[in-house]
């Protein structure tokens, strides 16, 4: 039996996605061993190369940082699959591959001669995912949306924000992540039900799905009621808990997240209020929500009484054993020694910067994750991969290249 340093090591996945979420899936699974061929478009590539957070963000023609920090550890391929001769070479590729996945809206590859019937005519056992906003068979799956759209119509814009203000976008795109981890997962699957049947299959993967499948008690609290509870949003406090979500710190804010009484006992009971427990209203969850202006200014009243906020967490979080954390910036917790030793890796790229890169939240004892090396340039590699993967010659590949469906650049 092979022995396997990394999960998916031998496995190869044509990748030909952009920007978010297919990006993200293909870089979870070349970080535990899979190849990742990365197919791009001429004359610039997939489009999330051209985004750039500054002037100094992809310097002497590299990527810019958010191309860079998704698409790390892939070996990178340009290929006009827009004309019939370039999707023959796309074909040729999945013939070697066991993934093949898409995040284009649905109906563009299929234009293009990339469907899955065309690409499990070649290569019957391929497993090929396509992500998309509405998913391949509603109604409105030919619309063109993104992380946004997928928010709002998922129902989670709606309960995000003040109750009687206009509901608030997260300024993450938490729909695109969702979704690239459920494509993760599916995958995963698909290739475990290969490997005992010899079947490959189709997965139709869609960001609205992946976002209402976030609504836990939301959507049961619906159900239960018979539509007569909608569930709203609750602005800082999760709607329906209380204490459960953000109170004014010194030093900024508090995440506290009490869900049962005996924690809401023990708090009280901490910050020397232990008399509220006495009035029957105060000791329901019920009650407490009802009087949650009242409660979290008594919250708030105890955490301005303590030397800073990590005192509040020491006293909350080790003392009383109650989940709570500061509320950190995108930059605190990179410059935390502890937490950013778990997901935050620093990498030396070839335009000579140094760059934190995102590292695997996947932590296996046996078949650890890791990032396999920097973005590559656009067609870093299309000569040896076609020569590898495809047994294509010199001479076809210059002909390729001559005619204009294939693209390569070397570093400097």
């Amino acid at each position: 039996m092979p022995s396997y340093k990394r999960i998916f090591e031998s496995i190869r996945i044509i990748d030909v996605t952009q920007y978010l979420a297919g990006p993200v899936a293909t870089r979870l699974l070349v970080d535990l061993g899979a190849e990742v061929i990365k197919v791009e478009p001429p004359p610039h590539g997939e489009g999330s190369r051209r985004l750039h957070f500054n002037a100094n963000d992809g310097r002497k023609g590299a990527a810019g940082a958010y191309f860079a920090m998704h698409n790390r550890g892939k070996k990178c391929i340009c290929i006009d699959f827009k004309r019939p001769e370039g999707a023959a070479i796309v074909k040729d590729l999945a013939k070697t591959a066991d993934v093949f996945i898409e995040n284009y809206t649905p109906g563009v590859l299929r234009r293009y001669g990339l469907s899955y019937e065309t690409i499990s005519a070649v290569n019957p056992n391929i497993v090929m995912c396509s992500i998309s906003t509405y998913g391949q068979t509603s109604p409105y799956a030919e619309r063109i949306g993104n992380d946004l759209v997928a928010l709002a119509a998922g129902g989670l814009l709606h309960m995000l924000g003040e109750p009687d203000a206009h509901p608030m976008y997260p300024a993450s795109a938490i729909a695109d992540h969702m979704t690239a981890v459920n494509a993760f997962g599916a995958v995963s699957a698909a290739l475990f039900h290969r490997q005992r049947t010899g079947e490959g299959q189709y997965i139709d993967l869609a960001l609205v799905d992946c976002t209402y499948n976030s609504h836990d008690w939301q959507l049961a609290a619906f159900s239960a009621s018979n539509g007569e509870l909608d569930p709203q949003r609750g602005g800082t406090q999760r709607t329906g808990a209380f204490p459960y979500g953000v109170f004014r710190s010194k030093q900024g804010y508090i995440g506290i997240g009490v869900f049962t009484d005996p924690q809401w006992e023990a708090l009280l009971k901490r910050i020397g209020r232990a008399d509220l427990l006495e009035i029957p209203d105060m000791k329901s969850a019920t009650g407490r929500v009802q009087h949650q202006e009242m409660l979290k200014q008594v919250i708030e009243d105890w955490i301005a009484q303590q030397e800073n906020d990590d005192a509040a967490i020491r006293i909350l979080a080790d003392e009383i054993r109650l989940p709570a954390a500061r509320l950190l910036s995108v930059g605190q917790f990179a410059r935390d020694p502890i937490l950013k030793q778990r997901m935050v890796e620093t990498m030396h790229l070839e335009d000579g910067r140094d760059m934190m890169l995102l590292k695997s939240p996947h932590k296996f004892s046996k078949t650890p994750a890791e990032i396999p090396g920097p973005a590559e340039m656009l067609g870093q590699r299309s000569s040896e991969i076609l020569r590898t993967l495809c047994g294509y010659s010199d001479d076809k590949i210059r002909a390729l290249t001559e005619a204009g469906l294939v693209v390569e650049n070397h570093p400097a």
